[in-house]
């Protein structure tokens, strides 16, 4: 609908939204959360808010980023280009992703569906996930270290 990204994507779901509407629904394309995937060699994706997006909202978050050749799969395949970073709330909830990597928008998917169903990250780092898979580098992402990013304690207070 106007104002969305020209993706196809995103095409299908406002078709899929005005077929429900002209059938008596009453859906809207607001809230939605839409993904990005840059289909490169290796492919780039995100979803959600990017650090520069959280931090003009002021929004304090946990930084958590690793090299793709952290990922053990990136190793059978000889595809260790690239990193995974997740932007965590305050709540443990996931605000934002972006992986530079191997198959990106297949891991970036996995991480759209746990926001929309308001997992808290260690949902993800505490699953059990086959192994070896591509999927499976979420559990060695929300398991590193994060960098604490807390916007109101590092801005110079007004005189």
């Amino acid at each position: 609908m106007a104002g969305s990204p020209q993706f196809t994507h995103v095409a299908f779901g406002d078709f899929r939204i005005l077929r429900d509407n002209f059938n008596g629904g009453n859906r809207t394309t607001e809230g939605r959360l839409i993904p990005f995937s840059l289909f490169t060699d290796p492919e780039l994706a995100l979803v959600g808010l990017s650090e520069t997006e959280a931090k003009a909202k002021e929004t304090p978050y946990l930084l958590f980023k690793i090299p793709m050749s952290s990922v053990l799969r990136t190793r059978t395949l000889s595809e260790m280009r690239g990193f995974m970073k997740a932007l965590v709330g305050t709540d443990d909830r996931i605000l934002g992703f972006t992986v530079f990597g191997t198959n990106g928008g297949e891991i970036m998917s996995g991480i759209q569906i746990a926001m929309i169903g308001g997992l808290r990250y260690t949902a993800l780092r505490d699953a059990i996930l086959a192994h070896p898979t591509l999927m499976e580098g979420l559990i060695a992402l929300f398991s590193s270290v994060p960098t604490s990013v807390d916007l109101h304690k590092s801005m110079p207070e007004a005189r």
